[in-house]
């Protein structure tokens, strides 16, 4: 049931839109409405789509878990949150060996008094990023941002920043070709 008010609408149960909407004036949601959040589970069958483009990804999961990206386009972006401090490998791995990483990322120790920027191999060879949880990143409160810059099967189609949370006395990269 789909109502009209004054100048808006209102519903009182699902709508269903079949067609272009067009929004014209401020738009507010409530009632659970997050299209912008993708909760990863553990394992390694975790994987985003084009679709999920701007979406913030969390690992939602303490344990083991692969999330594939898709095959990377021009300004496609992923925001990868750990909310649950890692105890098994949070991985993020391109789509192919053919589509790695450039950039790189800042990991900070919170045991610590060490921290080290780490680039992503210079010739975009890295296809792996993995946080354990300890060293190489993955407390709660790690963030990876993923943009797709090239739509190429070429090395460096995704550039990579980020803030990642360690534990221990050393820290170190957690870019890898496998």
């Amino acid at each position: 049931l789909v109502q009209k008010t004054g100048t808006g609408v209102t519903s009182s149960s699902a709508v269903a839109l079949t067609s272009t909407l067009d929004v014209s004036g401020a738009a507010s949601f409530t009632g659970g409405l997050n299209p912008g959040v993708k909760l990863l589970v553990a394992g390694a069958g975790n994987t985003v789509t084009a679709a999920d483009s701007g979406k913030v990804i969390v690992f939602n999961v303490a344990g083991a878990t692969l999330c594939k990206l898709p095959a990377p386009a021009l300004g496609m972006q992923f925001t990868f949150v750990t909310k649950i401090t890692a105890t098994g490998d949070h991985e993020i791995q391109a789509l192919t060996n053919d589509h790695g990483f450039l950039g790189g990322v800042t990991v900070t120790s919170t045991t610590a008094a060490k921290a080290d920027y780490f680039p992503a191999a210079a010739n975009g060879q890295d296809d792996f990023i993995t946080m354990t949880g300890g060293t190489s990143g993955g407390v709660a409160g790690s963030v990876v941002r993923i943009t797709g810059i090239s739509d190429t099967s070429g090395a460096g189609c995704w550039l990579v920043e980020g803030q990642l949370g360690a534990v221990g006395a050393t820290v170190v990269t957690p870019f890898a070709t496998s």
